[in-house]
């Protein structure tokens, strides 16, 4: 997860997303992966959970 952040939802509920990081949500919802923030929120930390780290990084 992006700069130490455990869940990016309850990051952007307790209002404590960078603004690089709110970009990445905003980025989501204007992209039309995510219909609002906390959607696109709750897409990453979904994600985090599916996508194992290393496969992720090696593209396996």
């Amino acid at each position: 997860m992006s700069e130490g952040i455990k869940s990016w939802a309850q990051a952007l509920a307790q209002n404590n997303l960078s603004p690089e990081q709110r970009a990445v949500l905003e980025t989501m919802v204007s992209d039309g992966q995510a219909e609002t923030l906390e959607a696109a929120a709750a897409l990453l930390d979904w994600q985090e959970t599916v996508i194992h780290p290393d496969e992720h990084m090696y593209g396996f």
